[in-house]
C-alpha cells in the first residue's frame, strides 16, 4: 500500500533591511545565529562557515533534526534562512523571531513547506507504522 507520508516541515525566511554592520561581521552573525538555533532546543551535530570575498558567507548547522542555513548578502542588508526539521509540530517562529532580532531585520517573510513522499509501507509491521508517525 502506498500512502503519503509527512517527513518534515521545511521554513524558507527572507530578512531585509538587516543590520549590515552585524552582517559585515560573519563571525559575530554566526555566532548569534548558532546560538538562537541551540537555544530553541535543536541539536547541533555538526557546523560550518564559508565567507567569501569581498563579503557575504554562507553559515550552516548540521541538526539531529535535520539543517539550519542562513545565507547573507550584507551589501544589501538581505539574509535567506533555511529552517529544515523532521521534529513535526515543533514551532519555529519563536526561533524565527530571534534570528530576526539578533540579525536586526526590520522585515522577514517566511514560507512553511510540509515535507512530503509517497511511500510504500508494504510489509511493515502495525508497530513500526506508528512509531514512524509520531517522530
Amino acid at each position: 500500500m502506498n500512502t503519503s507520508l509527512k517527513l518534515g516541515e521545511h521554513y524558507l525566511c527572507d530578512l531585509s533591511n538587516c543590520d549590515r554592520d552585524i552582517l559585515m561581521n560573519a563571525d559575530l552573525a554566526y555566532a548569534k545565529f548558532a546560538k538562537a538555533v541551540r537555544g530553541a532546543g535543536l541539536t547541533v551535530v555538526d557546523e560550518g562557515l564559508f565567507k567569501f570575498s569581498p563579503h557575504g558567507f554562507t553559515a550552516f548547522l548540521l541538526l539531529a533534526e535535520s539543517h539550519a542555513s542562513l545565507h547573507a548578502w550584507p551589501e544589501y542588508g538581505y539574509c535567506a534562512i533555511d529552517l529544515f526539521t523532521c521534529a513535526l509540530g515543533k514551532d519555529l517562529l519563536p526561533l524565527i523571531t530571534e534570528i530576526k532580532n539578533a540579525l536586526g531585520a526590520d522585515n522577514f517573510v517566511v514560507k512553511k513547506l510540509d515535507r512530503e513522499a509517497e511511500v510504500h509501507r508494504f510489509g511493515m509491521p502495525a508497530a513500526m507504522l506508528l512509531e514512524q508517525e509520531k517522530i
